[in-house]
């Protein structure tokens, strides 16, 4: 079968459906980390936020659809993680004809993805013909054979559908909470269990939170630096979600990801993360300055990288998956983790490191009143300004800032200079050893008096 208008339609109706949900996504994002630091879980703790799934069937929603629905239950404050499609509402009110269900008046669905594989070869003349499975199995046969055949080709195509949170159905049976939530004791345990079994490990010491891809490790504050168990256990999920990326785990730390771009979407995958985790373990927003970067990708998806991004949410989900397999008491799927078998061993490891470095978790502040507002971040400069102030200074660490700074000064470097990637890559690469040599100093500077920590990003 040939190749019709029909069908080439069937690729445009894909990519526009992509687009939406990636700009859902990111529009979603935006308004939450607008509103970092000041933001509070919509629902209690004896209510935690659970894995979106689906009541009829009881298979939870994956991948990037899993980010998007638990993303928007944040905003909306839904306290339920039951969704369903139209049609499954109304099988559902069919064979429960004693409940009067109906969508709540003005309430309106969320556009997830249905991905569908496409197999495929290319005619002599470019016209793609479509095949069906008993074609695919006579191309292999053939091939087995030693003759010559066209190359199967697959590509995925993406088809939306509708689904709608049970606290906007009226009438639907309220869900069963569960016998026991995790106190906030029980979930620091679990967050010290969950990264010390995945096998990355942690130091603490007199500098900022960060991960070191070179030497695979996650360095922390002393604990008793942070303003609570809160922000520390927030800090210490974020870093760990870098770590993740290491080439003998989920290998995102490649040669693609030292560029402007690649450091975004590193950036947006574990504000993703971040956000989730948070939601789920009742732990605070970070605060970070990723709004400009989302609300900078968010503009420039149509017709961008959708892929991408799509990719980027499907693999902060991946991660996501793993901690809940592991909180259920099974072995994650994830290949890079570690059996089960080695987890008391790699616990108590990390244990040892902690000791060695004296850090202290019995004297963490206990969680209270958030400090008062920073003040307002002042405007980023205009994309003319910071053209200007680039040229006109040598200054490592104030280029840096400048390009961080203005979106649209990094979208302009990326089209029309393209080597402007590699300059930016080697001086991000400065600018870490300038910072490390500082804390370094710092550090041997100080005393036993410890100031506030702070976060910083990859």
């Amino acid at each position: 079968m040939s190749q019709t208008p029909e069908k080439k339609n069937r690729f445009q109706i894909s990519r526009e459906v992509q687009e939406e949900f990636v700009n859902g996504v990111a529009q979603t994002m935006l308004s939450l980390a607008e509103t970092a630091g000041k933001w509070k879980k919509p629902w209690t703790a004896d209510s935690p936020m659970g894995m979106p799934f689906c009541p009829m069937t009881g298979r939870e929603y994956g991948g990037a659809n899993m980010v998007r629905l638990m993303l928007t239950g944040i905003v909306k404050g839904h306290e339920d993680d039951r969704w369903m499609t139209f049609k499954q509402l109304q099988k559902y009110q069919e064979e429960h004809p004693e409940l009067n269900m109906k969508i709540k008046k003005g309430e309106h669905g969320v556009k997830l993805l249905r991905p569908e594989e496409i197999v495929f070869t290319v005619e002599e003349d470019g016209r793609w013909k479509f095949l069906s499975q008993e074609e695919i199995k006579q191309i292999e046969a053939l091939k087995a054979q030693g003759q010559e055949v066209p190359d199967i080709q697959r590509k995925t195509l993406f088809y939306p559908f509708t689904v709608f949170n049970a606290a906007q159905v009226e009438g639907f049976p309220l869900k069963e909470q569960p016998a026991h939530t995790m106190t906030v004791i029980e979930r620091n345990e679990f967050v010290e269990r969950f990264i010390a079994s995945s096998g990355i490990p942690v130091e603490h010491h007199g500098g900022d939170a960060l991960y070191n891809p070179a030497s695979d490790l996650v360095k922390m504050p002393f604990p008793q630096r942070f303003t609570g168990t809160d922000e520390y256990y927030a800090t210490k999920l974020h870093e760990f979600y870098h770590a993740t990326g290491h080439e003998e785990r989920e290998n995102r730390h490649n040669k693609q990801s030292q560029t402007l771009k690649g450091y975004a979407l590193e950036e947006m995958r574990a504000e993703m993360f971040s956000m989730l985790a948070g939601a789920r373990l009742n732990l605070p927003m970070p605060e970070s300055n990723s709004a400009a970067y989302i609300d900078h990708w968010n503009q420039t998806f149509s017709g961008g990288d959708v892929k991408a991004v799509f990719l980027a949410a499907t693999e902060a989900a991946r991660a996501l998956t793993t901690m809940r397999q592991f909180e259920s008491g099974e072995q994650p799927k994830a290949q890079w983790f570690p059996k089960s078998e080695a987890w008391r061993e790699l616990i108590n490891m990390q244990k040892e490191r902690d000791a060695a470095t004296g850090a202290d978790f019995q004297n963490i502040p206990q969680a209270g009143p958030r400090p008062s507002e920073p003040e307002p971040r002042s405007a980023p400069p205009s994309l003319v300004e910071s053209a200007a102030a680039f040229q006109a200074t040598d200054d490592p660490v104030a280029k840096a800032r400048l390009l961080l700074q203005n979106p649209d000064f990094l979208d302009i470097a990326l089209k029309q200079d393209p080597q402007a990637v590699q300059e930016f890559a080697s001086l991000c690469s400065s600018l870490s050893m300038t910072l490390h040599m500082e804390m370094d100093e710092q550090a041997r500077m100080q005393n036993n008096e410890l100031a506030p920590a702070s976060r910083i990003r990859m």
